[in-house]
């Protein structure tokens, strides 16, 4: 996982060490150990009864995987606690997270984007984890009555995986809204604290292990009646005075006055007064280490202390600290001791908490750990200083938190976050990334008053860009520049404000790149590159990577354009960005378009639909539907297209986005005309007028009057036409994009020959097709379409040249179209997906395939998966486990062991062939039969049933045929278990005895040769097949061709002789005897 765009405290996320000191406590492992198979276990007591340390000690006896989140009051932030909890199982799976924290990371609701996010990260979960692992979420009380985590780790639970077992640590139980039905499903165990509260032989255990007391059965019941059970309690006991009971000692099962009493007289008083101050002090820090003690405490000491020496003496003398993290440098203090000493540091050093937490804030400020400073100055209850950290934190948290930068400011008070410019900005930026555009530009309008006011160059440059975004994305393209162009101003010669400046670069842009400037549009997004990569901005250098080769493919330069998309994918891929990988792979899919590259076009363009949707990013599905649909449209699949437009339509509904509406208003105009539905396509171009003429762009109303000029032309209004394509082409063609110019140039080529202007006529087709010898894919397209108008053309000497070619290309394309629809509809995944398809071969290498895929060795993980697979299917009867692992894994006799092993066999063989694939039922398991599934050991015999039930040689020859092409070698020949044996040698003797069968039918049949072939090949299945050999003599012997008849005998002696040491059968001597005398 690629955790650098989110700080995670790895002592939160790291396996606790087991101290030497933990007393393992069999009776609740066993008990755990029977209930770990399901989804969701519960460890339920209140503090201080051992459910941290029991569960330490289950990790570090287990065989299992296990992931560790240690909780804090920090992780009540749902989206902090999301990161942090794909993190935990990074950290155990580190191929794992991409995809789920880069979903995350661009969220811009939680109420919306919720179950996107539940469904990328169990995906990713089935794809990339794959075996069985626990998952432990520690004090997972801390979180009740956060409904947003309470229901995440709700539906979690009910969508994970079979693999996955979370285990909650709470001090209360989840009150789940599915918690019934997981109960009714048998999912749900667990633990409370009658089963954690400590018995009597556990406590004398403990206490000969530790401190060497050996207590009677007497003292250790009175201890157990003393404490409850309560292991805290115990060690606040006073052992002396329960044998002599003098005490009455009575936990409160939290953080009482006994307690506090204890840790005071007993504990704190006891130490040095260097050594008490200093646990009073680090308590604020919750987790410390030397180098964290130097940066916040040292201002408090008038000469530095030896911190190494402190952190060791608070170890040595076990007073309530554990070593956390990899190295275990880190300590973190007991809950109730660290309550306490907190509570007697507030009391007594009064004056020194506010600057530790000041000081504590500012160093997780510098370390990038915002959510952190947040909490602390929300503790301190100071709102400027608070205001102060969300302005400083707003751009890294917009990148990677928005979520939770939304929750802060909405948290301030009204008179702060309506009055400051830099809040103001960054509440219109999360809300024009939510799609509320309108509301956005309201706030930057008033921030940028403010920034204008103050004279804040920066806020403003970078306020001005925000709105430019805004205002592109409305379509007013004019007032984007304008303010892309003022913040260019701006920033240009300011080096502090270069990242500011290369924004409002990019920004220009775009808004040009959407006006139809390409050329301006290039170097505007080149040179905003070019300041990214200088500054090595790694988050901006993709994207504008895969923006500018948007401009450079429109300008013809397609392999600057594959390079750039290429790298900027690479960069996407490694990171599990799904949103950019989406728009990534929407523009390289185009360009394969482009470039007549159907199959790679289809294949990411599938890709890329599978990123959106896996993302949420409903803008980019709507785009990619209308690629899939243009592409479809091409190669005149017009189901599919309209199917992909229809889609489009019902995501732009909710989006509003002007340009994708006008786009798909033209797409479907298009395809109208192509269909020669020229009265849908009036309609269609009518209603949508308006709205492209009010857009400002040169595009936009370059490809209207195309479509338009293409609609008279249909009409036979030749004329008219002419105007609207010579509309279209002064659009298109006066900025460099080539090629709607070309189509602009054909189409007016074919409406002046229409209408008998053949000069003009002539002078378009030589513009569009300046270099005859390389004609490009898309002017082949357009001209197929206008080929019934420009055919004639063909025959004029003037420009035959040029179109001998071209129709040429048509005409191969024409022939070509067949197969690629049968491609696409192949490589079809978002569009059109068949019913899965289970096909199994054991007959040579044992291979299985899914729609027509191979289960690769990858996939399988291990041989023994597979050879799990086959011995369900050869012994075709109900089995449980226990005889599956006296057949398979003979060296494993210990039961806990052997349902381990088949546990994550199971888990990976269902995860390569399908879940319903085998059947579970009172504790067997076997082979679905029922399932739509090909097996060529069944269809063989099946057809020798059918060969031996038939009436006619036909027949016969016709089923024994088909049965022995189905043998492509011996039954699970790369398998060579002993189960697999008599298998392999049955169906070898049905094998032989069908060729043996169906070359005396050939043989009968007067086919010598098909006979011979057939006896051939079963003396290459085996060798030794004397019946075959008698077979062979027999028919050279009617052949006449004696000397064959010798040499098979020949043969057939010095194999017998070379495998068994014998001279052939008396029935093959008497034979070969006969036949030669």
């Amino acid at each position: 996982m690629n955790s650098s765009e989110i700080p995670i405290s790895k002592t939160k996320i790291i396996l606790p060490k087991r101290r030497a000191e933990l007393l393992t406590r069999k009776r609740l492992l066993d008990s755990l150990y029977e209930i770990l198979d399901r989804k969701l276990i519960m460890v339920s007591a209140p503090a201080g009864y051992g459910k941290t340390s029991l569960l330490i000690d289950l990790a570090h006896q287990s065989d299992l995987a296990f992931c560790w989140l240690a909780l804090d009051a920090l992780d009540r932030e749902p989206q902090r606690f999301i990161a942090y909890l794909i993190a935990a199982l990074a950290e155990r799976f580190p191929q794992f997270g991409n995809r789920s924290l880069s979903m995350l990371n661009t969220m811009t609701s939680l109420d919306d984007g919720i179950e996107r996010l539940l469904v990328t990260l169990v995906n990713e979960i089935y794809d990339e984890i794959q075996e069985h692992f626990v998952l432990v979420l520690d004090d997972f009380h801390l979180l009740d009555e956060v409904q947003p985590i309470q229901y995440f780790v709700n539906r979690f639970t009910q969508l994970v995986g079979e693999n996955c077992h979370l285990i909650l640590s709470s001090r209360s139980l989840p009150e789940f809204s599915d918690m019934t039905l997981l109960v009714a499903r048998e999912q749900v165990g667990g633990l409370d604290f009658s089963d954690l509260s400590f018995r009597p032989e556990e406590i004398q255990a403990l206490l000969s292990q530790n401190q060497q007391i050996h207590l009677s059965d007497e003292d250790a019941r009175k201890l157990v009646e003393t404490t409850e059970g309560w292991i805290t309690g115990l060690q606040f006991t006073d052992i002396n005075l329960v044998r002599s009971d003098g005490t009455n000692f009575r936990p409160s099962h939290g953080v009482g006055v006994s307690v506090f009493d204890y840790l005071g007289q007993q504990v704190l008083e006891h130490q040095s007064e260097d050594l008490r101050i200093f646990l009073l002090r680090s308590s604020l820090l919750e987790e410390f280490d030397i180098p964290l003690c130097e940066a916040v405490l040292a201002p408090l000491y008038s000469e530095p202390p030896n911190w190494s020496k402190l952190l060791e003496t608070i170890v040595q003398k076990n007073l309530f600290a554990l070593p956390v993290g990899a190295n275990g440098q880190w300590l973190r203090y007991h809950h109730l001791f660290r309550d306490y000493l907190q509570e007697r540091f507030r009391r007594e050093y009064p004056e020194e908490v506010k600057p530790i937490l000041e000081r504590l804030a500012w160093v997780n400020e510098t370390r990038g750990e915002w959510e952190k400073a947040y909490q602390l100055y929300k503790q301190l209850g100071d709102i400027n200083a608070l205001a102060d950290l969300i302005e400083r934190a707003g751009i890294p948290m917009y990148q990677r938190a928005m979520l939770t930068l939304e929750s802060w400011l909405k948290d301030l008070p009204p008179s702060i976050a309506q009055q400051r410019a830099g809040l103001l900005s960054l509440r219109g930026a999360v809300e024009t990334t939510k799609g509320n555009v309108s509301e956005g530009i309201i706030l930057f309008n008033r921030s940028i008053t403010k920034f204008r006011e103050e004279i804040n160059i920066s806020g403003l440059a970078l306020t001005l860009v925000r709105r430019g975004i805004a205002k592109r994305l409305m379509g007013n393209y004019k007032e984007a520049i304008q303010d892309a162009d003022e913040a260019i101003q701006l920033t240009e010669t300011a080096d502090a404000l270069q990242l500011d400046y290369a924004a409002a670069l990019r920004a220009k842009g775009l808004s040009l790149f959407r006006q139809g400037h390409t050329f301006d549009a290039a170097k505007h997004l080149e040179h905003a590159l070019d300041i990214y990569s200088r500054l090595n901005d790694t988050h901006s250098i993709p994207i504008l990577l895969m923006e500018s080769g948007m401009a450079t493919a429109i300008l013809g330069q397609y392999n600057e354009t594959k390079t750039s998309y290429k790298k900027a994918l690479e960069i996407w891929r490694r990171v599990g960005n799904l949103s950019w990988q989406a728009s990534l792979l929407n523009n390289l899919g185009f360009l394969y378009h482009q470039l007549g590259e159907y199959e790679q076009a289809a294949q990411a363009l599938e890709e890329g639909m599978i990123c959106a949707q896996q993302s949420g990013y409903k803008h980019m599905e709507a785009l990619i539907s209308i690629s899939l649909g243009d592409l479809y449209a091409d190669v005149e699949d017009f189901d599919v297209a309209k199917q992909n437009y229809h889609q489009a339509s019902d995501l732009l509904q909710q989006l509003g986005e002007r340009f994708l509406i006008n786009y798909l208003a033209l797409a479907e105009a298009n395809l109208a005309l192509a269909k020669k539905e020229s009265l849908i396509a009036r309609e269609i171009l009518d209603n949508a007028m308006v709205s492209i003429k009010a857009s400002n762009s040169n595009y936009e109303l370059g490809l209207y009057q195309l479509a338009y000029g293409r609609l008279l032309l249909q009409e036979d209004k030749h004329q008219q036409a002419i105007t609207k394509l010579a509309e279209a082409k002064l659009y298109l063609t006066e900025d460099g994009r080539e090629m709607e110019s070309a189509w602009s140039h054909l189409w007016l080529a074919a409406a002046q020959y229409r209408n008998r202007n053949l000069i003009a006529a002539r002078e378009e087709i030589k513009i569009a097709l300046p270099n005859p010898g390389q004609i490009k894919h898309f002017t082949v397209v357009a001209a197929r379409q206008a080929k019934q108008w420009l055919k004639d053309l063909g025959n004029d000497r003037d420009v035959k040249p040029f179109l001998h070619d071209l129709f040429e290309r048509v005409d191969r394309l024409d022939n070509q179209l067949p197969r690629i629809r049968r491609q696409l509809r192949r490589v079809a995944r978002t569009t059109e997906i068949s019913a899965p398809s289970l096909s199994i071969h054991a007959f040579g290498r044992g291979q299985v395939r899914i729609n027509g895929k191979p289960v690769t060795t990858t996939e399988w993980q291990t041989q023994s998966v597979r050879e799990l697979f086959f011995y369900f299917l050869s012994e075709n009867r109900p089995l449980t486990k226990e005889q599956i692992g006296e057949a398979l894994w003979t060296d494993i006799d210990e039961p806990a062991r052997l349902k381990l092993r088949f546990k994550n066999e199971m888990y990976r063989l269902r995860r390569a062939v399908g879940q319903d694939v085998i059947l579970f039922e009172h504790d067997y398991y076997q082979f679905n039969s029922s399932m739509e599934h090909e097996y060529d050991v069944e269809a063989f015999e099946a057809y020798l049933a059918r060969a031996k039930s038939s009436s006619t040689f036909a027949e016969q020859i016709n089923f024994y045929q088909k049965a022995i092409d189905l043998a492509h070698g011996k039954y699970l020949e790369d398998i060579g278990a002993t189960w697999a044996w008599p298998e392999r040698e049955r169906l070898s003797q049905k094998f032989l005895s069908a060729s043996l069968q169906l070359a005396e039918l050939y043989f009968k049949d007067g086919q010598s040769p098909k006979a011979l072939q057939i006896c051939q090949r079963a003396l290459e299945y085996d060798a030794t097949f004397e019946a075959v050999y008698r077979l062979m003599m027999q028919i050279y012997h009617r052949m006449g061709d004696r000397a064959s008849v010798i040499h098979i005998y020949e043969t057939c002696e010095q194999v017998m002789q070379k495998i068994f040491d014998l001279p052939p059968s008396e029935e093959t001597q008497m034979l070969y005897r006969d036949l030669i005398s």
